[in-house]
């Protein structure tokens, strides 16, 4: 026993250390052309709310309950002072990765921003955050401390969390159908919905994926592998949450000068090599809302998929297995059923340092349509898909432009047909 707990003595350290690192607040943070800048805002907890608001958009928070009773907050930029279009708007649902939150893609601010860039370009943006995040630990039975709440991993994530959120979505906004943008996690769970759930194909327009998590035999870093082993040991239980008070209080030590580099040095250690895209002013914000909490299901299922070169649901074990799927081991998700109305998207990268481009083709081979989008430059990672500097040139501005070339492709059918028609029937044309 004494030299098994000498084993994990470091992989226990260096998890509490990248735990309490990464639940750090607010520094102060001078962003050029952003308006969080007065003292209030410099030192409470900064909400998704916060951040928009602080930009001049408009903003909503969405409650939706899935059908095993999770109840999530939802965001929605209903418009943009830019966006001179009356009556209805196109809708882009927009899902984040594992440890993140809505959070994630308003770090950026207006000008590189997709969410604000979307609203902009005259679209109804939609920001998930899925259960177990700081803004959807709420359950219709559990409490967030009880262990029932955190038996889930991303699969739970794309048969309820998305579903439900699209339902609330398409019923709100009267439509049939939305646009999807993911990252990272947020990709592995709308192939999870297309898959297990083909009926929701009929309700994405088009499915845009930046740096996809599917197929892992060739992906994850060396730190993943190293904290494997302690994961396979701990339960279902809450991993790497948003505490409030702990974030409050780094605040201000953050804000005294030599510590906020101090600060910035500890996020930098803990999460590895920082890209030469990344503004590096964001730190401290990132630190201030991330990470906004997951369950340890969520990282062992990943695992999983390394260890079997397979895309397929969670590894229970030999006799749960038999239980839950009539079979010993995990099924793969069908992801020929994966059809939405158009293309599958996919961005990837050669240096993403979490994804192998090798997975990434092969996800692609295993889709009946995809289209891959191969960032070329050598040193893009994981994280600049939300936080480059040149994040417009390389992803905004082209998912911007596949949602727009859809819109008009549609609108170009409708113009063409006379008489009575279906938007419906229309795009299963696509």
């Amino acid at each position: 026993m004494q030299s098994f707990l000498n084993q994990m003595l470091p992989i226990l350290l260096g998890i509490c250390f990248v735990w309490l690192s990464n639940s750090t607040a607010l520094s102060e943070v001078n962003w050029k052309n952003h308006s969080l800048n007065d003292v209030h805002h410099r030192t409470k907890v900064i909400t998704a709310v916060d951040i928009i608001s602080s930009h001049n958009y408009p903003v909503q928070t969405h409650t939706v309950v899935t059908r095993d009773g999770y109840i999530l907050s939802v965001f929605r930029i209903p418009s943009s002072q830019l966006c001179r279009r009356n009556g209805p708007k196109p809708v882009v649902l927009i899902t984040h990765g594992m440890t993140g939150s809505a959070d994630s893609w308003l770090l950026t601010g207006p000008r590189n921003g997709l969410p604000f860039l979307l609203a902009d370009a005259c679209y109804d943006v939609w920001l998930i955050n899925c259960r177990g995040t700081r803004y959807s630990r709420k359950h219709l039975k559990f409490k967030a401390w009880l262990l029932q709440f955190w038996r889930f991993s991303w699969h739970e994530i794309g048969m309820e969390d998305l579903p439900a959120t699209v339902d609330h979505i398409l019923a709100t906004t009267k439509q049939k159908s939305l646009h999807y943008v993911g990252h990272s996690q947020g990709c592995t769970s709308v192939l999870v919905m297309l898959s297990m759930r083909p009926e929701y194909n009929k309700r994405i327009r088009t499915t845009n994926l930046l740096a996809p998590p599917a197929f892992m035999r060739h992906s994850l870093s060396m730190g993943h592998k190293i904290m494997k082993p302690l994961f396979s040991l701990l339960p279902d239980i809450e991993l790497l949450p948003h505490l409030k008070m702990v974030n409050s209080a780094v605040s201000a030590i953050c804000k005294i000068l030599g510590v906020r580099d101090v600060c910035t040095a500890l996020y930098l250690l803990t999460n590895g090599r920082v890209s030469q895209h990344m503004n590096r002013t964001l730190i401290p914000m990132l630190i201030a809302t991330h990470p906004a909490g997951i369950s340890t299901r969520q990282p062992r299922h990943f695992f999983q998929l390394k260890d079997s070169g397979r895309f397929r649901q969670y590894d229970f074990g030999f006799g749960m297995n038999y239980l839950i799927y009539r079979q010993n081991t995990p099924p793969d998700y069908p992801l020929h059923l994966v059809r939405p109305h158009s293309a599958i998207h996919i961005f990837y990268s050669d240096d993403d340092g979490t994804i192998s481009p090798k997975d990434v083709l092969a996800l692609a081979s295993k889709l009946p349509y995809a289209v891959p989008h191969h960032i070329t430059d050598e040193t893009w990672n994981h994280m600049d898909f939300l936080l480059a500097n040149n994040i417009n040139e390389l992803i905004n501005n082209p998912v911007i432009q596949i949602i727009e070339t859809f819109e008009a492709d549609l609108k170009q059918k409708i113009g063409n047909i006379k008489g009575d028609f279906s938007v419906d029937a229309l795009l299963n044309e696509f």
